[in-house]
């Protein structure tokens, strides 16, 4: 009987490999695919480990990367993707199989996909001999040929929009790393969910997380944006430009996870409120249409949601909370 179970284990082993090392492949032949493979690379081999175990899934996970290796010509390219879905989908697969609690598994999930995408990059960086400043140098250049080649056809862009444009994109090299962070938060959130969905599927029992109307952050999130601030204004104050980078990086991060809150409160009080339908989907398409106008809003929303708790039910005349 152990016998038949192990031939199943190695079974299920070889078919998640299979099924992985297509995915990876999807992925490295299709950049456009490459976000979405990322976010459904993990699944399977989450799935194994829930199913047949840990030592399942880091055989299947060797087997995934000698078979990229072979199918792919790049072995530097197939390690970092290795990089990018291994550690997480083994870490998923052992958050459904001790049924962590949602809150703690998405967090637990977030920094071992953060710690991922910046190692990718730091290895990406050191191996390509790129930084910061020779980034920023070649992004320069290329605007001045673009400026000249605008010059040339007569239709000169101002100096101040010249300068603006170097301005955003100076700040944007600056925060990388918070895109980073945010782009591995963002994906191993999403695996997490299709992940649970395909377990569900499967008969599994998954902890589930609640409603997006009903997504919360304790209290003491705030410190994040506390500590941006620290960060942020001492570096200003000091003239020290690394401490104000990590700040502005910091603040980015946070900012965006008030955004989502903000999100919340707003499905929230979208489903009590009681427009008609019709209403209700024209205020969907403003939202969406305007939401980066609305970005700053919403994310103030989000902060005063977790400090205060906007949305605590409204206690019924006469009766004390």
């Amino acid at each position: 009987m152990a016998s038949l179970r192990d031939t199943r284990a190695l079974v299920d082993g070889a078919f998640t490999a299979g099924l992985t090392a297509v995915l990876g492949l999807l992925g490295m032949f299709i950049p456009p695919f490459l976000f979405l493979v990322s976010i459904l690379m993990p699944i399977p081999l989450a799935v194994l480990v829930r199913r047949r175990g840990l030592y399942t899934g880091l055989l299947s996970l060797v087997v995934t990367g000698l078979l990229l290796m072979v199918l792919y010509p790049n072995p530097l390219k197939v390690l970092l993707v290795f990089i990018l879905f291994g550690p997480l989908g083994l870490v998923l697969g052992l958050l459904y199989k001790n049924y962590v609690a949602p809150g703690h598994a998405l967090v637990a999930a977030s920094v071992v996909s953060v710690i991922a995408y910046l190692t990718v990059t730091a290895l990406t960086a050191l191996i390509a001999g790129v930084n910061i400043e020779m980034l920023h140098a070649a992004i320069n250049e290329s605007l001045n040929k673009v400026f000249s080649m605008y010059q040339e056809a007569g239709n000169p862009v101002p100096a101040e929009q010249q300068e603006l444009y170097r301005e955003t994109i100076k700040a944007s090299i600056l925060l990388l790393p918070a895109t980073f962070i945010i782009h591995g938060v963002v994906s191993a959130n999403l695996a997490y969910m299709v992940g649970s969905r395909v377990l569900k599927r499967l008969d599994y029992k998954v902890n589930t997380l609640p409603p997006f109307s009903q997504w919360r952050l304790p209290w003491y999130t705030i410190w994040g944006i506390i500590l941006g601030l620290i960060f942020f204004l001492g570096g200003n104050h000091f003239a020290l430009d690394t401490v104000k980078i990590i700040g502005q990086n910091i603040l980015t991060v946070f900012l965006f996870i008030f955004f989502v809150i903000g999100l919340s409160v707003v499905a929230h009080y979208y489903k009590l409120v009681p427009f008609s339908k019709p209403f209700k989907t024209l205020v969907l398409i403003l939202l969406i249409f305007y939401i980066i106008f609305m970005y700053p809003a919403i994310m103030v929303l989000g902060v005063l949601d977790t400090v205060f708790n906007l949305r605590r039910p409204i206690p019924e005349k006469g009766k004390l909370r």
